[in-house]
């Protein structure tokens, strides 16, 4: 029986550039990195240590996976991230130069706004009701 999903995979440009970001932009934590050898760096990233759903920084090499970086959802968002202050969020993350769509707004069960790493992957900051 499957009980929960515990990674997602995001393609980046350049590694150590998205590292950068989702630590000092996001203020995420490192969650797992390990080097296995030449060109097979493991990267993982969470908003907390102990979070149960890590994201695999994956530096893109082939052109297949170039092709899908900040397109990996097509047009949508890929991934969803929960707040208990989506405005104090917004303006701390806005700050630290994140890019966002607009400003938090209603949204169905909520309050939500989206934004995008720099490498275009799609994500939505979300605080329910």
């Amino acid at each position: 029986m499957i009980t929960k999903m515990i990674q997602t995979t995001v393609f980046v440009n350049e590694l150590e550039e998205a590292k950068k970001f989702y630590t000092e932009k996001l203020g995420f934590c490192i969650h797992t990195e390990l080097t296995f050898g030449p060109g097979w760096h493991y990267l993982t990233v969470a908003p907390h240590k102990d979070s149960e759903t890590v994201i695999e920084l994956l530096q893109a090499n082939t052109a297949e996976q170039k092709a899908l970086i900040g397109k990996q959802a097509a047009d949508q968002v890929l991934l969803m991230f929960a707040t208990n202050d989506i405005e104090g969020d917004y303006r701390a993350l806005k700050a630290r130069g994140v890019s966002f769509h607009g400003e938090p707004s209603a949204v169905p069960g909520g309050r939500g706004v989206g934004f995008e790493d720099l490498d275009g992957n799609q994500f939505d900051l979300y605080q329910a009701d």
